[in-house]
């Protein structure tokens, strides 16, 4: 209907329920309003930066292209204003309009839902952005004028209820006014410490000038936009300590530029101190997702696994569909192509980093080294890549020094087919096991795995360059020689028998031994089963979980060994010798850290202790 003032149109009877859902459901936070307003000028004025270079002697040239920001904190009102390309009335109508195109009270009852089809990219689009600052305006008023030679201004008018007005005005030089008359309760964004924190944590790369009440807000250059042939090695620490708000330098960087199959760019950090590392909390994912210079969402969990949420920086693509909230965006093909490109680029940037530059990988290493080994388990897809970072400790391997499994594997002895290792709480547990002996007389290079993660790790990989795992402690490890003569083999036989009477269903098995060189006996885990370590681990969580029962080998050419086969045939119901047998296999399991009847232990010692001497006082 025509009025004095203007024309008034009544909204659809549709729209305000279509208000209701944009405003008060799918925005999660208020501020958001303010980047709304900010990329929709920002998106006039790159529009105005397009004709300037495309239409001569356009006048107006010389104006900096700029977004103001005015708070009148007398009136309530806050001011958004830029000098773009501006909007003629057809214009205003069809953007603002937006809103109540047919479908889009659809299309969001969808997004409320969480429905992943029907999937729109909205930046840029100003009337849908636009409409959140109903969250905080109880009327908005927009004047605008066209770029266009001989244009008028107009005048747009709301208070988000049931009708809008336009109408003819006066208005300087091309550009958008916004004017938000804010409600009684949303006063903080008339104040300027509050609007300021909120355009830097937003819209601090905008490629324009941003004015707050007059003065000009601090802004970096959108660095992963830029050419990687025109940065220097500073501009990328410079730009990581103003995005990590820090003075340490990162230790190494990625920036992606990519057009196919999806155009995006990134820039991706991996810092020098693990937060985690220092028992501090699980950190939070560190890229975030920003769309035309513009944020939106910070530390997103959908554009890099969970492994690598150490990981800093920023992805940048205009191709990615959003909701209408900008916060979170529609799981799709596109997103998918830009994680698993982006994933697998930096695996590759780090194993190259392994192979050129070895300290500066040791040091990511020491930091992320559970990240990586955490992803080598969860991450099917790039689990080949992952394991090419791994490092390993080795029994030919000195402090801290450590390979990787491409060079265990180049350097494993003729014949070998198998990748051996032992876990352990550290080292200097693991040098002491028995399970090494034969290893090293072999000249076989055995890994060491002192983080409890590592054997989850081996587990999930099964092989490296199709060489099956294989613990060193597994009781079905082809061996080929003997330890001792046959003599001594033969005579150990019987007390093989005699021990396994002895222990019962203590022990899977008993057997003579082909693997021990300097030790007594050794405790193996039976053919495929899981290690002692694990088995631990298990523990931590169900502790009634049972342990798997043990093959005991015995060393028949060890002076023990060789004293207790001379009791047996001497007299194999001699109470010396059922003690030496049941202490043989406690002094495993104390070794291993599964012993359980202490005070019998003790006992049995003492006893022995005393034997001894009285045999030594005859």
């Amino acid at each position: 209907m025509a009025e004095e003032k203007g024309e008034k149109y009544e909204f659809q009877s549709e729209v305000k329920q279509l208000l209701d859902i944009l405003v008060y459901s799918l925005y999660k936070n208020k501020e958001v309003f303010l980047r709304e307003l900010v990329s929709n000028a920002a998106d006039a004025l790159n529009k105005m930066q397009f004709e300037f270079l495309t239409v001569p002697d356009l006048e107006g040239k010389d104006q900096e292209l700029k977004v103001t920001i005015e708070i009148d904190k007398k009136r309530g009102i806050l001011v958004v204003e830029d000098n773009g390309v501006g909007m003629s009335r057809d214009e205003l109508v069809k953007n603002i309009g937006t809103i109540a195109h047919s479908g889009t009270l659809d299309y969001l009852k969808r997004l409320q839902e969480g429905e992943k089809g029907g999937a729109v990219d909205l930046i840029g689009k100003f009337g849908v952005g636009f409409y959140s600052s109903f969250m905080v305006a109880r009327e908005i008023r927009i004047l605008t004028r066209s770029w266009q030679k001989g244009a008028g201004a107009w005048r747009w008018t709301s208070t988000g209820e049931s009708s809008y007005t336009i109408e003819a005005a006066e208005k300087e030089g091309r550009g958008t006014r916004i004017e938000l008359l804010l409600k009684k309760d949303e006063k903080e964004y008339l104040e300027a410490f509050r609007l300021r924190g909120i355009i830097l944590t937003h819209s601090k790369f905008v490629p324009f000038p941003i004015y707050l009440d007059q003065e000009r807000i601090e802004r970096r250059d959108a660095v992963w936009t830029q050419p990687r042939s025109k940065l220097a090695d500073k501009d990328y620490v410079e730009f990581y300590k103003f995005l990590e708000n820090s003075q340490e330098e990162p230790e190494t960087w990625l920036h992606l530029q990519s057009d196919a199959p999806v155009q995006f760019h990134a820039l991706l950090y991996v810092p020098k101190t693990s937060f985690e590392l220092l028992g501090l909390m699980k950190e939070e994912p560190g890229v975030d997702l920003y769309s035309r210079k513009v944020l939106i969402q910070k530390g997103s969990k959908e554009v890099m696994p969970e492994y690598l949420r150490f990981v800093k920086g920023v992805i940048d693509s205009e191709e990615i569909p959003l909701n209408i909230s900008r916060e979170t965006f529609q799981s799709n093909v596109r997103v998918e192509k830009i994680r698993k490109h982006v994933v697998r680029k930096l695996l590759e940037h780090l194993e190259a980093l392994k192979e050129k530059e070895r300290g500066k990988y040791l040091a990511v290493w020491k930091n992320f080294a559970r990240n990586l080994k955490e992803g080598t388990v969860n991450d099917f897809e790039n689990r080949e890549k992952l394991s090419q970072l791994l490092l390993f400790q080795s029994s030919r391997t000195a402090g801290d020094e450590r390979i990787d499994l491409k060079q265990y594997a180049g350097r494993m002895a003729e014949g070998q087919k198998e990748i051996y290792y032992l876990g352990g709480s550290d080292r200097g547990a693991i040098e002491r096991n028995p399970a090494l002996e034969i290893f090293r007389k072999k000249e076989q290079e055995v890994l060491f795995l002192t983080d409890p993660l590592d054997e989850f790790v081996v587990d999930h990989l099964r092989e490296f360059d199709g060489k099956p795992f294989k613990m060193a402690e597994s009781a079905d490890i082809p061996l080929e020689e003997k330890a001792g003569d046959e003599e001594a083999h033969r005579e150990a036989g019987d007390l093989v028998t005699y021990l396994k009477a002895t222990y019962g269903d203590q022990v899977e098995d008993v057997r003579v031994s082909k693997r021990l060189v300097d030790s007594p006996c050794i405790l193996l885990n039976p053919a495929d089963g899981p290690s002692l370590q694990m088995e631990k681990i298990i523990r931590m969580v169900n502790k009634d979980y049972p342990l798997a029962k043990r093959v005991l080998e015995i060393n028949p050419g060890h002076p023990l060994i060789r004293r207790m086969t001379a009791l047996h045939k001497a007299d194999p119901a001699a109470p010396l010798l059922k003690a030496l047998a049941l202490q043989l296999l406690d002094n495993m399991k104390l070794r291993e850290g599964i012993l359980g009847d202490t005070e019998a232990t003790i006992a049995r010692i003492q006893e022995i202790m005393l034997q001894a001497g009285e045999r030594g006082t005859e």
